[in-house]
């Protein structure tokens, strides 16, 4: 099929997340052969060695760090073993409870992220084995790793993760299905996630098409200086991402709960000038989704009583929540491992063009730099 001609962008970030289809691809193709079988070509870790793990430690900084949280739900869910998601900056003052029998993975868009270099450091010092995820081959984080994943993004410019945080979930999905499979695990999760991943680019074309409806919120979002995002289970990493991007480029206070704690004290902050971001989508063939579904639904409807003004991400065909959410956008049906990646476009779009209204540098916010070499 002949490819679009390529377009031009006014900004990096803008272009970054158009890339991210292309990227996904890239890590898709790399990674599952002719038989659908999941391979990582130079992966230095053994089957031996990953079914001697019994534990995972995930270490990353902002954007990587909020990709770890969905590699620990992706993780548990299809390997059975638990996952714990720290800071890069706090992993080594807390001196970690590691071992030989536990897999650190350290996440690094850049590669040269100094607490992310340590935190790999500290694990290896204390017998654990270390997985690097990113982008930057050749990097000290690689170089330094016993083995690595590259997410095949390519060069990112803007300052704000994009199509680098979509990658770093592919690869981790594409390391938790390997594992499951090195493992001799199988479960409806991991052959749902396994069966739709080669689809993933198409989905994400198909998520690139809100463009234009999530421009028109920011611009009529664009006076409000603050926002609460929610999301329940594998969700809430992305109501942190969401809210990470408008402190980034928009300079916007913004602040991210579980869906079920906003009842605990944040709820007192709700009112008509507060826009809340609810993630609420649904796999109507997995539980667990239903349930989360149903239950954030009611919390919409309980917000919408109170005139609040709620963006809405909902999966198509979920008219309960696109009937009561007085802002919409509606994303294609995925499986539950796969539908964080479509979620956080949204919110990518969502943060650019209220950048763009707010006049702000896009590309280059203040006080940012792309790798944090300094602690």
């Amino acid at each position: 099929m002949e490819r679009e001609p390529r377009r031009s962008f006014p900004h990096f970030m803008l272009k970054e997340i158009y890339d991210q289809p292309d990227a996904a691809r890239r890590m898709i193709e790399e990674c599952i052969d002719s038989s659908g079988q999941i391979t990582l070509p130079g992966f230095n870790l053994s089957p031996a060695e990953i079914c001697r793990f019994s534990s995972i430690t995930i270490a990353g900084s902002g954007s990587s760090r909020h990709a770890g949280i969905v590699g620990e739900f992706m993780l548990e869910r299809v390997t059975r073993m638990p996952v714990e998601v720290d800071f890069a900056s706090q992993y080594c003052y807390r001196d970690p409870l590691i071992g030989p029998d536990e897999l650190g993975i350290f996440i690094s868009q850049s590669g040269t992220t100094v607490d992310t270099l340590a935190a790999l450091q500290q694990a290896q010092i204390k017998g654990s084995k270390a997985v690097a995820i990113c982008n930057v081959e050749d990097s000290p984080l690689t170089q330094e790793a016993d083995a690595t994943l590259l997410t095949c993004a390519g060069k990112e410019i803007a300052i704000a993760a994009t199509k680098s945080f979509t990658s770093t979930l592919v690869a981790l999905l594409v390391l938790s299905l390997y594992m499951a499979q090195v493992r001799g695990k199988c479960n409806p999760a991991m052959t749902a996630a396994k069966r739709a991943l080669r689809f993933l680019p198409q989905l994400i074309e198909s998520v690139l098409l809100l463009d234009e409806k999530c421009r028109e919120y920011a611009e009529e979002f664009a006076q409000c200086q603050d926002f609460i995002f929610v999301g329940r289970d594998i969700d809430y990493p992305i109501a942190l991402e969401g809210a990470l991007k408008l402190k980034e480029i928009c300079y916007i206070h913004a602040q991210a709960y579980p869906t079920g704690e906003l009842k605990h004290g944040p709820a007192a902050l709700v009112d008509k000038r507060l826009p809340m971001v609810v993630l609420a989508t649904h796999d109507c063939r997995d539980e667990g989704s239903s349930l989360r579904y149903r239950k954030s639904v009611a919390m919409i409807r309980e917000l919408a009583e109170r005139e609040v003004p709620v963006l809405a991400i909902v999966t198509e065909g979920d008219q309960e929540a696109v009937e009561i959410a007085s802002h919409r956008i509606e994303l294609p049906s995925a499986p539950v491992l796969l539908q964080p990646i479509l979620e956080v476009i949204p919110l990518q779009f969502l943060a650019y063009h209220m950048a763009v209204v707010g006049g702000h540098n896009v590309d280059q916010p203040r006080n940012l730099s792309k790798s944090v070499v300094m602690e």
